[in-house]
């Protein structure tokens, strides 16, 4: 494809996408108004963890710049900045609006636009006609692309995607041919939809998400009440042809990390807005909220009921593997609670805290050292493999309280630890 493709926005989305695609053959100018950002980024130091990131830009970085201007001869520009959310959950839009409004004088009369940035329904429509409505020499079209990255294995989902969702102004629009070429080297199904179809498509993946994992956890609830086991039952699930072998069935301490429940809060308020029953949502949220409460059952049964100070260690601050963001990680609210009742002795491959917050280990192992018990909140794949007989030896108390089921329970058993996770009878 001739021409120049612009990314703007250089947080998680844009710094892989603008990654993704120049390692595709595309030659991309990426742009965000954050000097430092870009300065690192230019460096080969990109300001986010994503296996795969740095090493993809070691091989051929675009044009990073902070400067709005080098967007004039790009064919296509994409808006993927990632949306912010605020305390509650609701999608912070103005950061975005602020990169529309940089990149409006300098977009190309013909250009086409596409918004990736995580967006309410309604958006994108209303969006393409404030711009046209502010440059009426605009004429290119509008779209919107679904975003379906996953923090942590975003490289390889945006290089060999399972296909491509985009929106457009009617349900039957033909795509343009710099559009079409640069949706080619991708090789998978492209589903073109409108706007507002495309923009609840986004929803509801993260809503269908949600309902398993709210699923998931009732489940989890009955077999430990029960004597059930959950790694029992999953396989038969799985078996099933109407749930399939990969469907995301996993109990936790609810959502973490910020994106499943900003899109659920969007929805609530669609619904609340268009007269349509909620409930499901109120419930998902609900649940979620309400999960914490394992955990805290959990540690203060296993690990401080009896013992005044107990010393703590902690494998996980990240919310999940591969990424060292701590947005609604369990962790935080885990060391806030514990706040001096207990001393917590923690260890992340990737995630930091404060000094003032948390004592860092520098390995797992080192984190169990003398410790009256183990809780495990992020399902890092090294976790999977320690030597759980060296874990014994270094604890001082056998219980282990698995809340992501990272741990093997018979290995945990033959190593003499009492093993805790949820989904598994006591």
């Amino acid at each position: 494809m001739s021409g120049v493709v612009g990314v703007v926005g250089l947080s998680h989305l844009g710094i892989v996408t603008s990654a993704g695609l120049q390692s595709l053959g595309f030659t991309v100018t990426a742009v965000d108004a954050d000097a430092d950002a870009v300065k690192a980024l230019a460096a080969g130091r990109p300001p986010v963890h994503e296996p795969g990131l740095a090493e993809l830009l070691a091989r051929g970085a675009p044009a990073f710049t902070a400067d709005y201007a080098a967007l004039r001869g790009c064919g296509i520009v994409l808006v993927a900045a990632d949306t912010v959310t605020d305390d509650h959950d609701r999608s912070e839009l103005a950061p975005l609006e602020a990169h529309i409004d940089k990149v409006l004088p300098w977009l190309a009369g013909d250009a086409v636009l596409v918004l990736m940035s995580q967006v309410p329904v309604g958006y994108t429509r209303e969006l393409a006609e404030r711009l046209r409505a502010r440059r009426p020499d605009f004429r290119g079209p509008v779209h919107y692309w679904v975003e379906t990255l996953v923090i942590g294995d975003a490289v390889a989902r945006f290089r060999a995607p399972e296909r491509i969702i985009l929106g457009g102004a009617t349900a039957a629009w033909e795509p343009d041919p710099r559009l079409a070429a640069l949706l080619a080297p991708f090789g998978c199904p492209v589903l073109r939809m409108s706007y507002e179809s495309a923009e609840l498509t986004k929803a509801a993946i993260n809503l269908y998400l949600s309902t398993s994992l709210t699923f998931a956890n009732a489940l989890a609830d009955l077999c430990e009440a029960s004597g059930a086991s959950m790694r029992a039952i999953l396989p038969a699930l799985r078996s099933d042809a109407r749930i399939g072998p990969r469907a995301y069935i996993r109990p936790g301490l609810g959502i973490g990390g910020g994106n499943l429940e900003r899109d659920l809060v969007n929805l609530r308020e669609l619904a609340a807005r268009l007269g349509v029953d909620g409930a499901l949502l109120e419930l998902i949220l609900a649940s979620s909220r309400a999960r914490y409460d394992w955990l805290t059952r959990s540690v203060e049964r296993h690990l401080l009921a009896g013992r005044p100070q107990p010393r703590i260690a902690l494998w996980g601050l990240a919310y999940k593997k591969n990424t060292a963001s701590t947005r609604n990680a369990p962790s935080l609210r885990l060391l806030a609670d514990l706040r001096g009742r207990a001393q917590v002795v923690a260890y992340d491959p990737v995630a930091r805290l404060p000094a003032d917050v948390v004592t860092a280990a520098a390995s797992a192992l080192e984190a169990v050292r003398d410790a009256d018990g183990l809780v495990v909140l992020t399902d890092w794949d090294e976790f999977a493999t320690q030597d759980l007989q060296a874990v014994r030896i270094a604890l001082r108390g056998p219980v282990v309280v698995d809340a992501v089921g990272v741990l093997d329970a018979a290995r945990a058993g033959a190593a003499g630890l009492t093993y805790v996770a949820i989904g598994e009878p006591a």
